[in-house]
């Protein structure tokens, strides 16, 4: 029975999850956010609000153990140095990745709105007179944020393991099938907490006085959301119609079906099967493909940076902080390094957010109110555009990059 639930989807998990919070907020059980009580004596939170922590209070060091031992056994097993086959394939990498930085803050410089209530509309700390943060206090604090902490943390776990590796031949292999083994416990943890946190999220937010409102404010981001990804989509798919030498229709046919994978799944990981059918149809030879879209799928995550960059915007923005342009650019950038940290797996990069947010002298409360509003219609959408857009660099990165090596392999020692 246990093993059937998993092979349930999760869209259509955390969509029974949703109408469950709607149907009893319709019908106006409102105990489901009432603590528990025995008498006078308090046992615990509400339901709703040990569903939503189901989730919330576990990922954190989840997520930090996850990048430090996926980090640590990528660098044990790493094999040779940057090839010039990979410098090309990391060029787009890094390349779509800037396009998804400027789209994304032109996205929030042309389209201020409102998308969360306000510190004072929720009762928190927090107001319209945020004292500003120099800016190379504000780079300290990215610097030495947990999550880079961790990263850092990954790579000397990683550089041990490979010292090891003369003494201990295959360490560094072991340590990648544990790493290999966590993923999927970690896959199996956010197959249930994560429509419990929507259930609890949603309960929580519509029972609130003006909770219905709320969550419809929040759906202000979603045309912002797709349409800045579509931009981006557009331009990915433009220029490397160009360095390929495809046309566009050409182009649709062999991406779309990868695109289709990636929003049905919302995993970057569980769609590489799909990515590398698109390398070959963009021309390159699958399996020469495969380790450059494979890296891809771990680092090069141009849709993740785009949603973390316009949320904590927009977070910021609701928090009563005077957003300079300086200011969306430092967030871009720091998303972009964040974003490199999230597993391939649905809705991981959530918890970036709350990282991005604290960093920038937001309140830890306000931070959390943010992240919990926001899985209510992340999992249902905005992961999955994030993840398309991850997967169709993947693929347009990785052709582009085998495309010019051929062209010009003596420019590099490979």
């Amino acid at each position: 029975m246990r093993s059937k639930y998993f092979d349930i989807p999760l869209l259509l998990l955390v969509l029974i999850a949703a109408v469950l919070a709607f149907a009893f907020w319709a019908m106006g059980l409102s105990g489901l956010t009432e603590p528990l009580r025995m008498g006078d004596i308090y046992l615990t939170k509400s339901i709703a609000a040990l569903a939503k922590d189901a989730l919330f209070v576990p990922l954190k060091p989840v997520m930090y153990a996850l990048i430090i031992l996926s980090i640590g056994a990528s660098i044990a097993i790493s094999r040779g140095g940057m090839g010039a086959k990979f410098l090309r394939v990391l060029g787009f990498f890094i390349g779509f990745s800037l396009i998804g930085v400027v789209v994304a803050v032109i996205a929030h410089t042309l389209f201020p709105i409102n998308v969360f209530e306000t510190p004072k509309q929720l009762g928190l700390k927090g107001s319209g007179t945020v004292d500003p943060i120099p800016f190379m206090q504000k780079i300290y604090g990215v610097v030495t944020s947990p999550l880079m902490i961790s990263i850092y943390a990954g790579i000397l776990l990683g550089r041990a393991l490979k010292r090891l590796e003369a003494q201990h031949p295959g360490i560094g292999q072991q340590a990648d099938i544990v790493s290999d083994m966590f993923i999927k416990g970690f896959i199996k943890f956010l197959w249930i907490t994560i429509p419990l946190a929507v259930f609890g999220s949603l309960t929580l937010a519509l029972d609130r006085p003006g909770g219905w409102e709320t969550l419809k404010m929040l759906g202000n981001i979603i045309p912002v959301y797709i349409g800045s990804m579509a931009v981006v989509w557009v331009l990915m798919v433009f220029i490397s119609s160009r360095i390929l030498g495809h046309g566009l229709g050409f182009m649709g046919r062999a991406l779309v079906p990868q695109a289709v994978v990636a929003i049905a799944t919302s995993s970057s990981m569980a769609t590489l099967p799909a990515t590398r059918i698109a390398c070959d149809q963009l021309g390159a030879n699958a399996d020469e493909a495969t380790p450059f879209y494979t890296v891809g799928a771990t680092i090069n995550m141009v849709g993740t940076l785009m949603g973390l960059t316009l949320i904590s915007l927009y977070g910021m923005q609701a928090y009563g902080i005077d957003i300079t342009m300086a200011d969306r650019f430092m967030v871009a950038f720091q998303s972009m390094v964040y974003a490199t940290s999230a597993a391939g797996v649905p809705s991981s990069s959530i918890v970036l957010i709350q990282e991005l947010l604290t960093s920038q002298r937001v309140s830890a409360d306000f931070a959390a109110y943010i992240t919990t509003i926001i899985i209510t219609i992340d999992t249902l959408l905005l992961d999955r555009m994030r993840t398309m857009l991850n997967t169709q660099s993947d693929s347009m990165s990785t052709a582009n990059g085998l495309k010019i090596y051929y062209k010009t392999p003596k420019t590099l020692v490979d």
